[in-house]
């Protein structure tokens, strides 16, 4: 077994975080190479918004850098330096768009876990594929630290700089074998649909969809619900702190579904034992006497039927429509043994969203490739499915 690492190659990387510093930086990134590797820490759940704390980067023929963004608010530059490589990251989705809140916008992409599981690798991990392809072992001993506190330890940075350390070795080695499996212009359309798709979508009602949420089924406990979770955001928005900081959800959903008739027993609560909880207590009452005087016409009332494709539950499916719960599951393990006989992980052999859209709206004499097309399925996978599709479909219809 490989020796655990601690540290990058060449030894611990000062944090970049003044003027001088950075364009120093950016001397060294005139000339990047192919290919620039980035990571990102975050405080995830720890603070509001999910963005980048201390951003990695790394060049192909650049050393590696840790960006400070707290201390350098605009790192365009740095983006402009590397527009003509290709970005490697690894789980790229969920590092884009807080890259993109500091300046950093990636013109081409190569993402290693989407490689890993289009060849079919059993450990996606960054740390485990690492030392499967490469057989280098990272360290993983601060994945859950504070990253928004400063000054940040030695010893956290050399963790953060390990992110990066092998990660152009390591998508030069997937892309090789990538190309010896066939699948390169798979992958290749997979990271330009991320680079288009990373975004998070607005809901005009996420309150809807905390967990647990689906029990509050009169009027007045979805309007508390509606007043609970608005006025949680606005008190964390305003203390830069993660919601379930402010009220844990399991505590607001309690809220709803078993009201306190005063302020006295929401008081004695199991939350407000905690002080940084009980701080709020006062506003939650107020929220509780607010909606209770609302009129009905007020409250909202229950979430709009979602359409067949957005429901994946095929029991569900048997109650609206039995016979294309049946098209739907023959589609679902007909993408399922695709993948298995494949070796390639079934989310990216074909979308579920794809497969419940085919099985809902397809009727025959319709195009079902301009019906896989509208499910945003990748060219790849149109070549594969269309054909298997049509003639279990054309069965269906038969039957």
């Amino acid at each position: 077994m490989s020796e655990t690492l601690y540290r990058p190659r060449q030894g611990s990387v000062p944090l970049t975080d003044s003027e001088q510093k950075y364009q120093e930086c950016l001397r060294e990134y005139r000339s990047p190479g192919e290919y620039v590797a980035f990571d990102t820490e975050r405080a995830s759940g720890i603070r509001y918004q999910d963005k980048a704390y201390l951003i990695q980067a790394k060049g192909q023929s650049a050393p590696l850098s840790l960006l400070d963004p707290l201390a350098l608010p605009e790192l365009s530059d740095f983006s402009a330096a590397c527009k003509n490589s290709t970005w490697v990251l690894h789980a790229a989705k969920e590092d884009l768009e807080c890259m993109e809140w500091a300046g950093l916008q990636a013109p081409h992409l190569f993402d290693t876990q989407i490689a890993a599981k289009l060849l079919g690798k059993t450990q996606v991990g960054l740390g485990p594929l690492t030392e499967d392809v490469l057989g280098v072992k990272l360290a993983k001993n601060h994945t859950r630290e504070n990253w928004s506190r400063r000054p940040l330890k030695q010893s956290w940075l050399d963790y953060a700089a390990l992110d990066v350390e092998y990660l152009v070795e390591l998508a030069v080695a997937l892309k090789k074998q990538l190309v010896a499996a066939g699948r390169l212009p798979w992958a290749e359309q997979e990271f330009a649909y991320t680079l288009t798709h990373y975004r998070r979508q607005s809901d005009p009602e996420p309150w809807r969809h905390l967990k647990g949420a689906g029990k509050a089924k009169s009027p007045q406990q979805l309007g508390l619900l509606r007043e609970l979770y608005y006025q949680r955001d606005q008190i964390a928005k305003e203390r830069d702190l993660a919601p379930s900081r402010v009220l844990p959800n399991r505590d607001l959903i309690d809220l709803v579904l078993k009201t306190p008739h005063s302020y006295q027993e929401l008081s004695k609560r199991p939350f407000a034992s905690r002080p940084q909880l009980r701080r709020h207590c006062r506003r939650w009452w107020q929220a509780i006497k607010k909606v209770r005087g609302l009129p009905s016409k007020q409250l909202p009332g229950k979430a709009p039927l979602r359409r067949l494709h957005e429901i994946a539950s095929v029991a569900t499916w048997e109650k609206i429509d039995p016979a294309r719960a049946e098209l739907y599951r023959t589609l679902k393990q007909n993408v399922s043994t695709w993948a298995q006989e494949n070796q390639v992980w079934a989310e990216f052999a074909l979308s579920p969203s794809a497969t419940r859209q085919v099985a809902a709206y397809w009727e025959p004499g319709k195009d079902l490739q301009t019906l896989l097309e509208t499910a945003e399925a990748r060219n790849w996978q149109i070549e594969h499915f269309l054909p298997r599709f049509e003639d279990l479909c054309t069965v269906w219809a038969k039957e």
